[in-house]
């Protein structure tokens, strides 16, 4: 689920406008639930450049590490230093105090051409579920349907998925 006015890359990072050019960054919910909980998520530092579909953030598990990549291109204003001693913030409210960084975007514009919002998103999360359950039945056989939702801790309750894989096919890194 997005809220509404939030954009979305498809290495399932959000991007929310705030005033001016200023954009608020964050993981959204089905990566955090795939991968996470991450122990801590690291952003550049302030006056950092960052550039759209380039690795911004990363979440670390142990010594596994995602990569995502950001949804926009612009300058570090803010980070959100909570997440690098507690990651597990992040899922606990993904689109709200979830955020990782802020940026002043260059080019707000054109970045915002290539993000998903309102139904491309949700078409585009359905894509992705139904990729993720191929994944699962794949791995481990097919599954009850039993209209669930997507659970917590994915990978930390089926590891054979592949951390690898799962970056790879979910974040695009």
């Amino acid at each position: 689920r997005v809220p509404q006015g939030y954009y979305l890359h498809r290495g399932h990072s959000w991007a929310k406008m705030e005033e001016g050019d200023s954009v608020r960054i964050g993981i959204d919910e089905f990566a955090l639930r795939v991968l996470g909980p991450f122990d801590c998520i690291e952003s550049p530092l302030l006056g950092k450049v960052v550039k759209q579909n380039e690795s911004a953030l990363t979440g670390y598990r142990g010594r596994l590490a995602a990569q995502v990549l950001s949804p926009v291109s612009g300058v570090v204003t803010a980070i959100r230093t909570e997440l690098r001693e507690d990651g597990g913030l992040a899922g606990t409210d993904p689109f709200g105090e979830g955020w990782v960084m802020t940026v002043h975007a260059n080019d707000l514009r054109g970045d915002l051409k290539t993000l998903m919002i309102h139904e491309e998103t949700r078409q585009f999360m359905e894509q992705e579920v139904e990729s993720l359950t191929r994944l699962i039945e794949e791995t481990a056989g097919p599954m009850a349907v039993d209209g669930g939702h997507l659970g917590a801790d994915l990978y930390g309750k089926m590891p054979q998925l592949g951390w690898e894989n799962l970056t790879k096919r979910f974040l695009h890194t």
